[in-house]
């Protein structure tokens, strides 16, 4: 039966926006681990940006894996997953965690990926 699971990954998913988008995130991460001066905003604003449009597809390829490759996130999804992260990460998470801080641009930049998934890589 695992077989044919795994005939129906749809590996298409990964468009080359996706993989430009998550070497951006990764060299971020590598950036910030080694300490490296970095702009502000790039800082604190550039895993907000990509946040969605990445964990959007991986989502998307799961989805495609269990009910095939035609499965599409419809633009209510989409802004139920902006709604979501906003809400975990800029209401719920602060008032728990003091690592995490309130920020309305994030939640800007929320949508704004969520956009950039819609429009670009929900195919």
């Amino acid at each position: 039966m695992a077989h044919r699971a795994a005939g129906r990954l749809s590996w298409a998913t990964f468009t080359p926006l996706f993989w430009v988008l998550a070497a951006l995130y990764l060299g971020h991460r590598i950036l910030a681990w080694l300490s490296v001066p970095r702009a502000s905003w790039v800082r604190h604003y550039l895993d907000d940006l990509l946040c969605l449009p990445l964990l959007l597809t991986v989502t998307l390829f799961f989805m495609r894996a269990l009910f095939g490759p035609a499965v599409r996130f419809t633009n209510y999804q989409v802004a139920f997953a902006v709604v979501y992260v906003a809400l975990a990460f800029e209401v719920f998470f602060p008032l728990f965690l003091p690592r995490y801080t309130p920020d309305l641009w994030d939640v800007v930049l929320y949508a704004i990926g969520g956009f950039i998934f819609y429009r670009f890589l929900n195919k």
